[in-house]
């Protein structure tokens, strides 16, 4: 992002538009990802995480005091998101290696499944217009990071068990303090706001 952009992107995050935030994450998407995949550990590989798990740790913790926060350049953005990335593996890999079980299984806990992000993905966007891989696929993914942080806690909270981490319904309701009945209408409520967030992919994908 150039600097004279940014300047003025980050000004509207300090006057509270969401439409700013989104615009300076998603432009964050790739160096943070690619410094994040060249960061993560072996354990934290054999366990099945994906960039996309720890993105989305990275910008929840970001989204909450971006607005509040003061960067000199983009450079000095990115470098914030790093460090943020940076802990949150350090926290991933002290759990799975103080973990007894078997790493696939401590990695489940942490919602890491091989293509979890992506099959979301596919179930929020229509199935004509979802790119099937390269880099009309790596925006999307970008923009489904960002937008999953425009969701109520709620509604963030039943897709992560839900479809990432691919709990039943029962454990999810234990732990929402809810009935079975209320979870399942939480998540479809959940999915179809997410729906609505992702918009048309015109809006998001490279034209050919």
């Amino acid at each position: 992002m150039e600097e004279a952009k940014f300047r003025k992107t980050m000004a509207e995050v300090q006057a509270g538009k969401v439409a700013a935030m989104d615009s300076l994450l998603l432009a964050s998407y790739d160096p943070l990802r690619a410094a994040i995949a060249q960061q993560m550990s072996d354990v934290l590989r054999k366990a099945q995480l994906e960039p996309e798990d720890v993105i989305q740790e990275t910008y929840a913790a970001a989204w909450a005091s971006l607005p509040k926060s003061q960067f000199e350049s983009f450079e000095a953005f990115l470098g914030w998101l790093r460090q943020i990335a940076e802990n949150k593996l350090i926290d991933m890999h002290r759990a799975i290696v103080a973990d007894k079980r078997d790493v696939r299984r401590q990695g489940a806990a942490w919602g890491v499944k091989s293509g979890s992000y992506v099959d979301l993905l596919d179930q929020v966007t229509s199935p004509m217009a979802t790119p099937s891989r390269g880099a009309a696929r790596n925006e999307a993914l970008a923009v489904l990071m960002v937008r999953l942080q425009q969701l109520p806690e709620d509604y963030r909270q039943v897709i992560h068990w839900r479809l990432i981490e691919g709990l039943p319904v029962a454990e999810v309701a234990g732990r929402l303090g809810r009935s079975e009945a209320a979870v399942h209408m939480l998540f479809h409520r959940a999915l179809k706001q997410l729906r609505e967030l992702m918009g048309a992919s015109s809006d998001y994908l490279s034209q050919a």
